[in-house]
């Protein structure tokens, strides 16, 4: 009897020891801290990164006495699954709202391109719709050559004025990618359009020029051409006129901006009222030339190479109800209004350089 007491104090002394040695305080905090995770969510992020910390900053002992270790591996797997999905679900809300692909859609599918190629290999695995985002680009690039080949054959039979037609077919042509290019068939009648156009306007041009007064300057090989009418004598009339200079296969446009009458102004400004818009031409001592004969004066600048501008108020003024042209000095000024026949002449020696240029 006296045995089994003993034994029965050992035992009871034994449990008691164990007690005082059970999980700590800080393996209690962190199973804490795991069990709270509760359902997990594409926002538990946080929480489980805290409970890894919590779990990295434990020593040995007290790690091997946690409870809820396998709950927070497997809500770490749970987290990240739900964040791939959600990932991929917004990468399909992009997709689908391309809806039907017309010409119009470019915008929205290189949007949903760029978010599913910028998107790692484990979220394009769970998009569902990836093969809509496929055929999207394929029917476009379809309505692409489409539009192409419309426009292409839109052109029809060329005439002088089938120049813009051609330029936007090119210009759509051209803006395709070049594996697109070779998709469109009638690339080849856009090419002949081009050089059948070209042809007429050099034909154009050449019997514009059969009409233009020439003069040749054989020791630097030019010539040069002008309307008939422009004035062959400096003291005629006032005039701006344009005209082609010509050396071998190169043509350019020149222009002279003359002044004559009966006393001088000395000019260093040209206004053009070109009906109600207003251009200017500033003169440059330099390029004056001056000079006078039998009671009259002419003052002019013939400029060499016309500017993109100086063709712009051409242009303007051939297709003017009214343009009025003031020469102006510092003290004096006078006034002329081109005529029809000065705007038709201006009219062809631009249709001609167009053509040659």
């Amino acid at each position: 009897m006296k045995k089994l007491m003993a034994f029965m104090l050992a035992a009871a002394l034994a449990l008691s020891l164990a007690a005082c040695g059970g999980k700590s305080e800080a393996a209690k905090a962190v199973d804490q801290m795991i069990s709270e995770i509760g359902e997990v969510t594409v926002n538990s992020g946080g929480h489980i990164s805290a409970a890894e910390e919590a779990v990295a900053a434990l020593d040995e002992k007290d790690r091997q006495q946690l409870e809820n270790l396998d709950s927070l591996e497997k809500a770490r797997e749970t987290c990240d699954s739900l964040i791939l999905e959600s990932e991929a679900d917004k990468i399909e809300e992009v997709i689908s709202a391309i809806g039907t692909v017309t010409l119009d859609s470019g915008d929205a599918i290189s949007a949903a391109a760029n978010a599913y190629g910028s998107a790692a290999p484990e979220v394009q695995a769970l998009v569902k719709n990836a093969a809509d985002l496929e055929a999207a680009s394929l029917a476009l690039n379809s309505l692409r050559v489409s539009e192409v080949s419309d426009m292409i054959d839109a052109i029809g039979t060329v005439t002088l004025e089938s120049g813009e037609s051609i330029d936007a077919a090119k210009a759509a042509f051209d803006a395709l990618p070049a594996s697109l290019q070779g998709q469109v068939g009638n690339a080849s009648s856009l090419e002949a359009a081009g050089t059948s156009l070209r042809e007429l306007k050099e034909a154009m041009a050449q019997t514009l020029l059969a009409d233009m007064r020439m003069e040749e300057d054989m020791v630097r090989g030019m010539r040069f051409y002008y309307s008939k009418a422009q004035p062959i004598y400096a003291d005629d009339r006032c005039f701006v006129l344009p005209y082609l200079g010509q050396q071998g296969d190169n043509t350019w446009l020149c222009a002279q901006y003359h002044y004559t009458e009966d006393d001088w102004i000395f000019f260093n400004k040209i206004t053009f009222a070109v009906d109600d818009a207003r251009y200017y031409k500033f003169a440059n001592r330099s390029d004056l030339v001056r000079d006078n004969d039998n009671g009259y004066v002419w003052e002019f600048i013939n400029t060499g190479d016309v500017s993109e501008s100086e063709i712009e108020i051409f242009r303007a003024i051939a297709n003017s109800t009214q343009t009025i042209v003031r020469f102006e000095g510092d003290e004096y000024y006078y006034d002329f209004t081109v005529s029809t026949e000065d705007k038709d002449a201006i009219r062809e020696v631009l249709t001609a350089y167009e053509a040659l240029k």
